[in-house]
């Protein structure tokens, strides 16, 4: 019983407030008479009911009998026509049947006391709701316009645009090309034929140029690919490397940590007992994709443990995240299970 008691003053809470945020912006209008003309009125209202709950609660105490009143509150000035949802008087009334029904007395005096607490809360919200959006905001709003953010003078100067050390190269290039053709090209523009050879020979010249520089740059660029490579241990290293001497170096490169390296010179050593083993030629161009097919097609119980290497390897060099010793131990594993899957019967020798 105490729960229901305290889930009826909770419902007669929230009902409470949903009513006087509505009637915190209600204004005089024409509303029946049973409506509440004003948020004063109608917390008054509130207050009167509470007040015979009350008394009804106390005159159960002394007489043993408490007696169920018969009260109604009127509907919130809300603006416009006349609003019944939400109701709090459809909620008083469903307080009050249950009261009427409890057969205990001492439980139906605390139901009134709860009951007109809420209605007391109700109207100390709705009057405080209704000082609260009778205050005036212009002096706010005029405290915020007055700051110093909002008085900023804006500058009558228009910017200067600074150029990069690139752009001002540029535009002295641009500069000298004018100097050095404008005067000859005006010249040439006398004589018909010569213009023309001007013209064609400088489109030439300008192919030529472009050409040169996509062409150094280029190499350029594959320079640095190619030295990126070698620094995280991506590119193959020479042929005649025996496997074996691969795996010491792969095991020794674990011990200090670096396992990127470690995984990478492990994944070569399996290429090496490929090739030597007569089962798929050594190829450095041959990216690690292309071996997984070779070997599933060449040696289909070794392509399970390579296919561990290959993608270690894949994730070592080139994935941009940190390679874990948990990396490392998974791809050991798996060229220790290469190793014997490679005696196992097997088809032609890929290319």
């Amino acid at each position: 019983m105490t729960r229901a008691r305290g889930r009826c003053a909770a419902a007669a809470v929230a009902c409470a407030l949903a009513v006087v945020l509505g009637a915190s912006v209600a204004r005089a209008g024409q509303t029946p008479a049973s409506v509440a003309s004003s948020p004063a009125t109608y917390a008054a209202a509130l207050n009167a009911a509470a007040a015979r709950l009350e008394t009804a609660a106390r005159g159960g105490d002394a007489t043993h009998t408490v007696s169920v009143p018969d009260v109604h509150v009127p509907p919130a000035p809300l603006p416009g026509p006349p609003r019944f949802s939400p109701s709090l008087d459809d909620w008083l009334q469903t307080g009050l049947t249950a009261a009427r029904e409890t057969k205990s007395r001492k439980v139906r005096a605390q139901m009134l006391r709860d009951m007109a607490s809420s209605l007391r809360d109700a109207a100390i919200a709705s009057d405080t709701s209704a000082r609260a959006a009778d205050k005036a905001i212009g002096p706010t709003l005029a405290a915020i316009l007055a700051q110093r953010a909002y008085h900023e003078a804006e500058s009558s100067t228009e910017a200067q645009v600074k150029k990069t050390w690139w752009q001002l190269f540029l535009e002295w290039l641009a500069g000298l090309f004018d100097r050095l053709f404008g005067g000859l090209f005006s010249v040439a523009s006398n004589v018909p034929w010569v213009g023309q050879i001007i013209v064609w020979g400088t489109l030439v010249v300008l192919a030529v140029v472009l050409v040169f520089v996509a062409t150094r740059l280029a190499r350029y660029l594959m320079a640095r690919r190619r030295i990126a490579r070698d620094e995280d241990a991506g590119e193959l290293l020479a042929q005649t490397t025996p496997a074996d001497e691969l795996v010491r170096a792969a095991r020794a490169a674990a011990t200090r940590a670096d396992y990127a390296l470690a995984i990478s010179l492990l994944f070569r050593a399996a290429l090496r007992r490929l090739d030597a083993g007569g089962i798929v030629d050594y190829d450095a161009a041959r990216t690690a994709g292309e071996y997984r097919r070779a070997v599933r097609r060449a040696c289909a119980p070794a392509a399970s443990p390579f296919d561990v290497l290959a993608l270690a390897f894949t994730l070592a060099t080139y994935a941009q995240r940190p390679v874990a010793e948990g990396d490392w131990t998974a791809a050991g594993d798996a060229y220790e299970r290469f190793g014997p899957a490679l005696g196992a019967p097997r088809r032609e020798r890929a290319a």
